[in-house]
């Protein structure tokens, strides 16, 4: 059975979970979920003896299966921040380059429109803008002014191919953006389940060590299978 499909059957009492039942996270997802999957095997060769004083064996036997579960909404909110982790890495590399061809048309556009007093005017809330979104979208309309009217552009020798260049950095700054700042309420809904669905298996755990502990009480080797490492 794949891990997906364990969450699955899980996922409405997952989602029933409540906000102020919450536990936090002790240690690493995968080091707890080794630790629950061993406590199942464990469990399991002393089902009698657990079912002698009062455990639901329904317990040993959702173990294996919310575990996977577990794993499952651990790895969907690791890839959602690792995307976003990435696209922020790439945004931090690819954002100065925008930065600095905006610089630079500017600088042509300023001299090359200079007696077109309708493009200075247009070019004067784009020198005194700021921020990524205002850069994004100054590059664009660079672009578009320029490939409107080249002629001026060309007589001062300007490299036509920077209009091109400014349109595509500005779509492509535009998704890397996006990237980076990413969907937060879906981040913290994929954080949200895997507490959840720790916190869940987590309670069950514990009742099934408190068992253990209780009768194996004076056989220390079969107790030490029921307690926290």
């Amino acid at each position: 059975m794949s891990f997906q499909r364990d969450y699955e059957i899980w996922e409405e009492r997952i989602k029933s979970v409540q906000n102020n039942e919450l536990i936090k996270l002790r240690e690493p997802v995968d080091v707890f979920a080794a630790k629950c999957e061993t406590l199942a095997v464990e469990a399991n060769k002393d089902r009698e003896s657990l079912k002698t004083v009062g455990l639901d064996l329904t317990l040993l036997d959702e173990l294996p299966s919310l575990t996977g579960a577990l794993r499952y909404c651990q790895a969907r909110w690791m890839g959602e921040f690792r995307t976003k982790k990435e696209a922020q890495e790439k945004w931090n590399a690819a954002n100065p380059l925008g930065y600095e061809l905006k610089s630079e048309l500017l600088h042509f556009f300023t001299f090359a429109y200079r007696k077109s007093p309708n493009i200075t005017k247009a070019l004067q809330p784009m020198r005194k803008s700021s921020g990524h979104i205002d850069m994004i979208q100054n590059l664009l309309e660079l672009g578009t002014l320029g490939k409107k009217y080249p002629e001026p552009l060309i007589t001062i020798g300007f490299d036509l191919s920077k209009l091109d260049l400014a349109k595509d950095t500005s779509h492509s700054l535009r998704d890397l953006l996006a990237l980076a700042n990413g969907d937060r309420g879906s981040e913290n809904m994929a954080k949200l389940l895997r507490d959840k669905t720790y916190t869940l298996l987590l309670n069950k755990v514990r009742e099934i060590r408190e068992y253990g502990r209780f009768i194996f009480w004076r056989n220390d080797k079969r107790r030490a299978k029921y307690i926290d490492s």
